[in-house]
């Protein structure tokens, strides 16, 4: 399915079960709403995705969300992979140099950041500076970071 170009705010039959879902937001120590929001946008990916396909801006958002819902339950490493899957899927739709695919990469580096586990962090941190290197550059600090701590997780005695 071709890529479609972005639009404002998600389908009209959707707003109010997605406002349902981004109101867990402002409750991050709520455990079961959090939990009931990643279910619903779970739901809703599905939806959308039957609908629109992967690479429409509403799918993409979507799963922008259940990255935040996942960083907010405290599953980084979850975050950080749907980060590095939504901004795959904007380079798609966008291009590497847009600043929605911009935003994405920054915050798969932001979750990954969060994530503790050596064996993830290594593994995350090769296919996270590939995406990062095609959106910000080689040199950026992003990229020398995500290559920084990879190498020093990867040191660590197990």
């Amino acid at each position: 399915m071709p890529a479609s170009p972005p639009e404002d705010g998600p389908p009209a039959a959707y707003q109010d079960r997605i406002s349902a879902v981004v109101a867990a937001f402002s409750r991050p120590d709520d455990r079961e709403g959090l939990a009931a929001a990643a279910i619903e946008a779970e739901t809703l990916d599905q939806e959308f995705t039957a609908r629109y396909g992967q690479q429409h801006d509403h799918t993409v958002r979507l799963r922008e969300v259940r990255g935040w819902l996942a960083l907010l339950a405290g599953q980084p490493a979850v975050a950080a992979r749907w980060y590095l899957h939504t901004t795959g899927l904007q380079i798609a739709l966008r291009g590497a140099a847009h600043a929605e695919t911009e935003g994405s990469a920054r915050r798969a580096v932001h979750a990954w950041q969060q994530v503790k586990d050596p064996a993830e962090v290594v593994q995350m941190g090769g296919d996270l500076a590939k995406v990062v290197t095609a959106v910000l550059g080689e040199g950026s600090d992003a990229v020398r970071y995500i290559r920084a701590r990879a190498t020093r997780y990867q040191q660590r005695p197990q």
